[in-house]
């Protein structure tokens, strides 16, 4: 599919040739609820990605400039293992995948770590086209495509306008090749369809005045990306308003809440375990220490 397919995809969502769902996506977590909130030791301060391993105990987690890998007890958030992987740079994201580890820097590189922790421990880098004016900070792993995803922060691509646009690309786990075209392209259209059909709720008025139409800049700035396990939809953080969002595969908005501040400070990273039960790490900010946030899915 190339740019222009896309761009006339996104082009249409807001105008409603995708059918509604009348699932209450506000209600599948309590947001200022959360079941268990862990403390993370100091020397994970700056935790700017996170992982579920499969049928495990445990979290892998990332910090930003740090080469390291950190093994965190899934219950209690407490480090399990330290786990050098390469050296200092601006790592943004971690994947458990296919019983590998994969990390991502803010300009596209994607190391794989594979046998990690263990002796035999080796590293593989790839290097797309992708840099810094990018900005990735959203990583996700796609088990259905067998797909790494990564989401630009900043720059979309080339000849896409960075104004209206936020882009997704793919790194296939197959022939280990990035898709020099846009996965998925986040339309502030799209956004604008949504806060117009949707119920408003207490901070409507402030989501309408962060995505106004009328604003010359795009206030969407991914900091985390997680695919549910059951729905298959994205879960998306973003700096900007401190926003969590719900977009399905096709680039249609489901749901946007506001994050409260008092639990999430900095939300950086994001996961789900088998059963739909949501991660989200905030990194530490003056004299609190970071954190992980726990809740529980009810589809109900």
């Amino acid at each position: 599919m190339t740019t222009n397919q896309l761009l006339y995809i996104c082009f249409l969502l807001p105008f409603g040739l995708f059918a509604q769902s009348n699932t209450n996506y506000a209600e599948q977590y309590d947001w200022e609820n959360p079941n268990t909130s862990m403390h993370i030791s100091d020397d994970l301060m700056e935790i700017s990605g996170l992982t579920y391993v499969p049928n495990s105990s445990y979290l892998y987690a990332i910090q930003d400039e740090l080469g390291t890998l950190f093994m965190l007890d899934r219950e209690s958030g407490r480090t399990v293992q330290q786990i050098p992987f390469w050296k200092e740079g601006d790592y943004e994201g971690v994947e458990w995948a296919n019983g590998n580890v994969y990390v991502v820097k803010s300009s596209g590189t994607i190391y794989e770590v594979v046998d990690v922790g263990t002796v035999h421990q080796s590293v593989l880098k790839f290097n797309g086209f992708l840099g810094s004016d990018n900005d990735i900070e959203g990583f996700a792993y796609d088990p259905k495509n067998q797909q790494l995803l990564l989401a630009c922060k900043a720059e979309p691509g080339e000849e896409i306008d960075p104004n209206r646009f936020k882009a997704i690309y793919s790194f296939d786990l197959r022939s280990k090749v990035f898709s020099e075209e846009p996965l998925l392209l986040l339309d502030r259209q799209a956004f604008d369809a949504y806060l117009r059909r949707c119920k408003p709720g207490p901070n409507h008025n402030k989501l309408c005045d962060i995505f106004n139409p009328e604003k010359e800049d795009f206030d969407l700035s991914p900091t985390a990306l997680a695919i549910h396990p059951i729905t298959g939809h994205f879960y998306l953080t973003s700096s900007k308003g401190n926003l969590l969002l719900i977009i399905d595969r096709s680039g249609d908005i489901l749901h946007i809440h506001k994050l409260p501040k008092e639990l999430h400070r900095q939300p950086e990273g994001l996961c789900f375990d088998e059963q739909g039960n949501l991660y989200i790490s905030n990194e530490q900010k003056k004299d609190t220490p970071a954190v992980i946030h726990f809740y529980t899915y009810d589809p109900n």
